[in-house]
């Protein structure tokens, strides 16, 4: 005879020559093994799921063991008191009961779109596809090679089964594309570098992925080929003068072109006109020289002012001898308050002629 002590907290499968005959629960057993080979496999409450094997359908009494039945089409969700505990795929199951209830949830795979909570997600993730698409996002989903759906915000469980799932992830955000020193040469065969800005947003998903391959190297091309073309037929001093009118030029040019990609080009500007140092030197000389001459122009300007109004005010003085008189008061006094001492010199006559005035007096 033989001894088998099984735990509170452990089941136990007895084997007599390969066969399964009994099930223990906890206490002491006496195994019989006359004539025959006896394996006892005990079973400890961690293993909550086991595969089920011919014959344990006779053996698992049911406050024990409950049996799963999921089919090929289908996928099981278990958990212990509300926690996930796994994902069982198809095949017969055996959930152990003994250390708590195992609650089952079948999910069906076949619709492209299932119901799998989101803390199951991390345990099914060879059965399905999970995702979260945030507000300014879409997916464009493709089942087999075929567009089914485009996706909108919120979150999305998607089945693997008897298909290939493919997603495309867009931001419809506004981004920003930078075309940096692309050298040019403009329509008086000069040759520059040019720097561009171009803000674009995506406006249909569906034809932004079936365009193009690569948006953004694609959008980037573009901008590039409509930088070419602007710049070939303007002169240096248009493109300094007019880059705005240029640059909306350039944006209209590539709205044009990529419009079949869903894609609108907000904005482009030029935002940087690099020289070479000779034409550099020759620019700021030029400007120099047109700063110098308005320059001048204004100081001449000035002076014939100043020159008017000197004769004005002569012709008002010749005119009026007291006014005169008065302003060569006005000029002995501010004089006279600049100048510490002041002594007047007179001549003899100008003497005598104050005092004839004061004897007549």
């Amino acid at each position: 005879m033989k001894n088998a002590v099984i735990q509170e907290h452990q089941r136990a499968l007895v084997y007599e020559n390969g066969v399964l005959t009994r099930f223990l629960g906890p206490g002491r057993h006496r195994v019989r093994r006359w004539f025959a080979e006896v394996k006892v496999q005990t079973i400890p409450a961690n293993q909550r799921v086991t595969e089920l094997v011919p014959g344990m359908e006779r053996v698992l009494p049911a406050e024990d063991a409950r049996m799963l039945e999921v089919a090929p089409h289908e996928l099981a969700l278990l958990s212990h008191r509300g926690t996930p505990l796994r994902v069982v795929g198809p095949g017969e199951w055996v959930l152990w009961q003994f250390a708590g209830r195992i609650d089952a949830d079948v999910v069906d795979l076949r619709p492209l779109h299932v119901d799998v909570p989101a803390r199951f997600w991390g345990h099914a993730s060879g059965f399905v596809r999970t995702l979260v698409v945030r507000p300014w996002q879409r997916v464009v989903v493709f089942a087999d090679g075929q567009l089914v759906e485009v996706l909108t915000e919120g979150s999305y469980t998607l089945s693997n089964f008897d298909r290939t799932v493919e997603t495309v992830v867009l931001d419809t955000r506004e981004q920003e594309l930078q075309v940096s020193g692309q050298e040019l040469i403009t329509a008086d065969k000069a040759t520059l570098r040019l720097s561009l800005v171009c803000k674009y947003q995506i406006t249909d998903p569906v034809l932004a992925v079936k365009g193009t391959t690569a948006l953004h190297d694609a959008l980037y091309a573009e901008v590039q080929l409509a930088a070419r073309t602007a710049v070939a037929g303007a002169t240096v001093d248009q493109l300094l003068e007019q880059r705005v009118e240029i640059a909306a030029r350039m944006v209209a040019d590539v709205a044009q072109r990529v419009k079949a990609w869903g894609v609108r080009p907000a904005r482009l500007d030029i935002k940087d006109v690099v020289l070479p140092g000779d034409m550099k030197a020759l620019l700021n000389q030029v400007i120099e020289a047109e700063k110098r001459a308005a320059a001048q122009n204004i100081l001449r300007r000035e002076e014939t002012a100043a020159t008017r109004s000197l004769a004005n005010t002569a012709r008002l003085l010749e005119s009026n001898p007291v006014l005169l008189r008065l302003k060569e008061l006005e000029l002995y006094k501010e004089m006279a308050e600049r100048i510490p001492n002041l002594s007047v010199v007179v001549s003899p006559a100008d003497v005598q002629r104050q005092l004839q005035l004061k004897v007549e007096g």
